[in-house]
């Protein structure tokens, strides 16, 4: 399991010629971090005497957190199989008219998956992102940069699915579901860009953060 592998270790691995695991991995983890990076600001901030006011928020926000936390870690092992199960049937014999087929049969099977898990992972990174909106106002001004931190994070995890299904596409040979797909991944893509956009504007309208904008 990639998920249980230790961070040098991982690193490790994703440096290596063999695959998996790959981009959809690591955007998983990315996401993962974003989650946990929120996670810790969120639990910062139920401790500080100066956010009891938004404690209901905060502790609907912490289970939210707590779920796409162990959604992200099984994503990393999940886009891992889809990624070798997809190699294995590119690696099916094709000698023969039955073979030939039976290996196009796998292979779009193969890809399909190999293309809808990313799409998971960034919906899964989407609503890390949407529960920083709603809480960057609510947590202590001490972990304002952990939260924007976890907004990068997940934002990279949105990124790197939506690449990892968007590699796929060309290969798939069912046009409703290629289209469905690019529709999904212009939503999600945009969603983001847009809330983003909206959490900077905010934290970054003055200082400190303002130096990051320039």
């Amino acid at each position: 399991m990639l998920s249980s592998l230790n961070i040098s270790d991982f690193a490790g691995r994703l440096a290596a010629a063999e695959v998996p695991p790959g981009g959809g991995s690591a955007a998983a983890i990315s996401g993962l971090m974003g989650a946990s990076l929120l996670e810790l600001a969120v639990n910062y901030s139920l401790k500080s005497p100066g956010q009891v006011v938004c404690s209901e928020l905060l502790l609907a926000k912490q289970a939210d957190l707590s779920r796409l936390h162990i959604e992200l870690t099984i994503l990393i092992d999940r886009d891992a199989l889809a990624l070798r199960g997809l190699l294995a049937a590119a690696g099916l014999p094709e000698n023969g008219a039955e073979k030939q087929q039976a290996r196009r049969l796998a292979l779009q099977k193969a890809i399909k998956l190999a293309a809808e898990v990313p799409i998971e992972t960034a919906r899964s990174c989407l609503e890390v992102v949407e529960i920083a909106k709603t809480i960057v106002t609510k947590v202590d001004k001490m972990v304002v940069s952990d939260l924007m931190a976890g907004v990068a994070m997940a934002y990279a995890g949105i990124v790197g699915s939506l690449l990892s299904t968007a590699i796929n596409l060309n290969e798939l040979e069912d046009e409703l579901l290629v289209n469905a797909l690019k529709g999904q991944i212009y939503l999600l893509q945009s969603t983001a860009d847009e809330l983003k956009a909206a959490i900077e504007d905010k934290v970054y309208a003055s200082a400190p953060f303002s130096v990051v904008r320039g």
